[in-house]
């Protein structure tokens, strides 16, 4: 064995090229595994942060049983001595009552916070110290509160709706003066925890409606009371105990199982502490953690569908440079065996080099991992944020990865290599083109079920849709079961390896086992003359190696585009989804009841005060009732709305939209239908939906009238009922405003209405929804801001993981392809090192050979790309079909390519191209050059 591997080292050395070519498939491929990794563990990291930065508090210790401040006060001591605890705090919240200067009575509450609270660390500005019987009132309290700094405020304590005194007791009355010591701003996190939302929060703490909350200091302001409290025993407060953990040693986002155990083991120490209290602890962290870990799990499995295709490259690759490099090695071979090494010492020198080539390159490729990441997928149109990471685990996993694939592509080389009889191995070089025979069955197979999942994702068609409508339909059930098998399959694995079946049946059955594909080359080489019959008939010679090369093309060109397809198309149906639910680039949503003059004050404020606004467009929302059952009206002005609001023409039907909208204005008793009711009744344009009525206003009007059908509004219902709700959205009819002001009187209570904002193109669309937000009262309206929601959504670390996973794949699987392109073309070329030397001397000279080179090589990758091109166009187009067939969204997903997704495509296909061509030239001007030396020697 030591020989072995002394020898292993010498022969490493001094064959470096043929190595280096191995080694740089398996970096490339360890390289892709640690990076896809390297982006996952990256991706949840940086999610967990974000969703435990939403988490204001670790566990919180509550009871609704009275404690006296004492009692408090020892217990959060006793927490604070658990293993683990780095701090607590102490929060109670007292329900009261305050009577305003004109006699209205509101409600309040008081919340208690103490000397250490974190609730000082989200107050903006300097935060003040709260002195005893002095209060400070949030900002974001509703619209009304009477008070201003400086007033004294009497506060009577009591929990509206209940009542636990004992009927022949008087209930205890608990009254303070405070003063209105200023405002205090609080952030998101401090908001939460003064409001009790422990759980998470995402954009905001939702604020109660009536309800304003004044901050006083627990020690000094409120513990008497809840001494008095428990002396009374009046259960008016609520206690909370805040308890922050270690969360940098408690939490790690490569161990959540581990996570969720260490943390459960704090929480049962705290409730041994404090269940003699009657108080119980409860956990804000194990949801998160969960979700985390199920979010992993997920890109994890994204991780394994973007990867196949790439580790396939590496495999083939490794497998074509063994076997190059094994058959030139036949003569050390064959020395090596008449010096008396045995087969199983010469394989297990194999399998060393294979060892040490495996190692270096899992180590090579995670550190290649950490640098090419960012670059990877600003690339292809991402945004790599953070520091890239990678766990221990995914530093093992690597190099095991590593190791093993090499194993993979040697093992069967060296073993065959190892096997030559003495004398076959001292010949120094036989052509060995592949030594199993050519079988038509299995690529025919293959080429039939990818043909068929070609077809599917032509058509649109999702079939496990189609079973399910045929079984609630009430189908043969024997029938229902075949069919939901083959479903089945076509759905869970044809989608992801038809393509890949489609490909190499193709490639097998027209190149390798069919003379049209050489047939074709010839035809197109025949401008060439003598080196286009020749460059023929070299790839007449090698059809398994041009059907491979082929093959491994046509597959990750398809994938590429798919992928960004696939992408592109999703973050337009984002994009548009989002614009379709605000309406325009901003909505002001507004309660009711309805009042004219208000609203159309607020209009006119957001022309004069909110910059960039183009247009706006009143939507006034209601509801009727007719023989087709339930309406959801909207009424609009046609001019305004058209100006101003997101559409589509698909949108629309049975006329143009525009000609629609102008029977609306022409004509208030008419009405834009809902498609769905039109379909269900098979209205038709021009139909009558007669006694229309509108009676539930709170003054208890009513009104009934008939509307004419002048056009259609929604999506088309997909048959049968199986996917009939799922995403069901925007589901409306379109009436006049003029309709809307005969009907106010009995509407207007019970409408709401949208104000849609359109800015001009350039403007900062969050500047102007905080714009409007600052001059809208408190609970008068909501601005939603498209902008603001992609953002939102945009900013969410698991959502730019997954995408950044997927571009990692699309990227290093193109790379994979160029390199493997290049070096088995690399390969390939030095196989036939003494016939183009031959060539040379018989007169060819350096531009013939690279023209003959390059005619045999870019006839393959040619029709490889044009091919992996078309199959990758066709599952986009299918993706895509088949979620429109099967989902009633009025937003329709397309085949999209903007223009960086252009970009990235043909960058895909000049790396392909590059990858054949520059190894020609290279290998060229180096036989020729070779040849030069060997003449100007003699």
């Amino acid at each position: 064995m030591s020989l072995s591997l002394s020898y292993t080292f010498k022969r490493l050395v001094r064959s470096w090229r043929l190595f280096l070519a191995l080694l740089l498939g398996i970096v490339l491929a360890s390289t892709f595994f640690a990076g896809i990794n390297v982006g996952a563990d990256t991706a949840a990291k940086q999610a967990l942060d974000q969703a435990l930065s939403k988490v204001p508090v670790d566990f919180y210790g509550s009871s609704y049983s009275p404690l006296s401040s004492s009692n408090v006060t020892k217990i959060a001591a006793e927490i604070s001595g658990v293993e683990g605890v780095v701090e607590t705090e102490v929060i109670s919240r007292v329900y009261g009552e305050v009577l305003s200067p004109t006699n209205f009575t509101f409600n309040l509450r008081l919340v208690g916070i103490s000397n250490r609270s974190r609730v000082y660390q989200g107050w903006s500005g300097v935060p003040p110290s709260l002195e005893e019987n002095k209060t400070f009132v949030l900002t974001d309290n509703p619209e009304g509160f009477p008070f201003e700094e400086g007033d004294v405020i009497q506060v009577n304590m009591s929990m509206p709706g209940y009542s636990y005194e004992p009927p022949d007791k008087a209930p205890l009355s608990f009254r303070i003066n405070l003063t209105v010591e200023g405002f205090a701003k609080l952030d998101d996190r401090a908001s939460a925890i003064v409001r009790g939302y422990y759980q998470s929060f995402i954009a905001g703490p939702f604020i109660a409606y009536g309800e304003s909350l004044l901050l006083v200091s627990w020690e000094k302001t409120l513990a008497r009371f809840l001494d008095a409290f428990y002396e009374s025993s009046q259960p008016l407060s609520t206690t909370d105990i805040l308890v922050y953990v270690d969360r940098n040693k408690l939490i790690s986002v490569w161990d959540t199982a581990g996570s969720i155990q260490r943390l459960d083991v704090v929480k049962r120490n705290i409730d041994n502490k404090i269940g003699k209290y009657g108080m119980y602890t409860y956990s804000t962290l194990d949801f998160t953690l969960t979700m985390s870990s199920m979010s992993l799990s997920l890109m994890r499995l994204s991780f394994i569908v973007v990867s196949l295709p790439v580790f396939f490259v590496a495999w083939y690759m490794g497998s074509t440079v063994s076997d190059v490099s094994f058959n030139l090695r036949r003569r050390e071979i064959g020395l090596l065996l008449t010096k008396g090494f045995s087969r199983g010492q010469l394989l297990r020198m194999f399998l060393s080099e294979a060892f040490l080539i495996g190692l270096l390159g899992g180590i090579v490729g995670i550190a290649l991992s950490l640098a090419l990441n960012p670059l990877f997928v600003r690339a292809v149109g991402g945004e790599f944020i953070g520091t890239p990471l990678v766990g221990i685990d995914t530093a093992i996993l690597t190099v095991v990865f590593s190791v093993v694939i090499t194993f993979l592509v040697v093992f069967r080389p060296a073993r065959r290599a190892s096997n030559l009889a003495t004398v076959d191995a001292l010949r120094e070089y036989v052509y060995v083109e592949e030594v199993k025979p050519y079988k038509r069955l299995w690529p025919w197979v293959a080429f039939i079920l990818g043909a068929y999942k070609m077809v599917i994702f032509i058509l649109g068609v999702n079939l496990l849709a189609e079973v399910g409508e045929l079984a609630m339909a009430g189908g043969n059930f024997l029938l229902v079961i075949l069919a939901g098998m083959w479903a089945f399959f076509d759905f869970f694995v044809l989608t992801y390896i038809g393509p890949v079946l489609f490909f190499w049946g193709f490639t097998k059955i027209f190149i390798r086992g069919s003379l049209k594909f050489q047939e074709v080359t010839a035809r197109a080489a025949k401008f060439l003359g003598d080196l286009g019959v020749l460059a023929t008939r070299n790839v007449q010679r090698n059809p398994a190696r041009a059907a491979s090369i082929a093959f491994l093309i046509a597959l990750i060109i398809g994938y590429g585009i798919q992928i960004t397809g696939i992408l592109a198309s999703d973050q337009d149906y984002n994009i548009r989804t989002v614009y379709a639910n605000v309406g325009a680039d901003l909505n002001v949503a507004l309660p009711s009841p309805y009042n004219v003059s208000a609203i159309m004050n607020l209009v006119n404020t957001i022309h004069s005060n909110v910059s960039g606004v183009a247009s706006t467009a009143l939507e006034y929302s209601f509801y009727g009732t007719s023989s087709f059952g339930g309406l959801q009206l909207t009424a609009v002005n046609t001019n305004d709305w058209l100006n101003t609001a997101y559409y589509e023409d698909s949108w629309f039907s049975g006329r143009d939209v525009k000609a629609a909208f102008q029977s609306l204005s022409s004509n208030n008793h008419t009405i834009i239908l809902d498609r769905g009711i039109a379909e269900t009744y098979y209205l038709k344009i021009g139909a009558m939906i007669n006694d229309v009525s509108f009676d539930y206003g709170f003054g208890g009007g009513k009104s009934s009238l008939d509307l004419t059908v002048v056009g259609f509004f929604g999506a088309k219902r997909p048959e049968g009922t199986f996917f009939g709700q799922i995403g069901t959205f925007l589901s409306r009819s379109y009436v006049s405003e003029g309709l809307f002001q005969e009907l106010r009187a009995v509407v207007a209570d019970v409408s709401s209405t949208r104000i849609l904002v359109k800015l001009n193109s350039g403007t900062n669309g969050t500047a102007a929804a905080n714009q409007i937000r600052d001059f809208i009262p408190f609970n008068v309206g909501t601005v939603y801001s498209v902008s603001e929601q992609l953002q939102e959504q945009q900013s969410s670390f698991m959502y730019v993981g997954v995408l950044n996973v997927q571009r990692l794949g699309v990227a290093f699987a193109i790379v994979a392809t160029s390199v493997g392109t290049a070096l088995v073309t690399l390969v390939s070329l030095k196989e036939r090192q003494r016939e183009a030397s031959m060539m040379g001397v018989r007169g060819l000279s350096f531009k013939q050979l690279v023209i003959m080179l390059l005619t045999e090589n870019l006839a393959v990758v040619t029709f490889a790309v044009l091919l992996g091109a078309v199959g990758g166009l066709i599952v986009v187009y299918g993706n895509a079909a088949s979620f429109n067939s099967t989902t009633p969204s009025i937003i329709a997903k397309r085949l999209v390519f903007p223009p960086d997704a252009l970009l990235t495509i043909l960058a895909f296909f000049g790396l392909v191209f590059a990858s054949t061509i520059v190894p020609v030239m290279l290998m060229a001007r180096r036989y020729v050059s070779r040849l030069e030396r060997v003449v100007r020697q003699v």
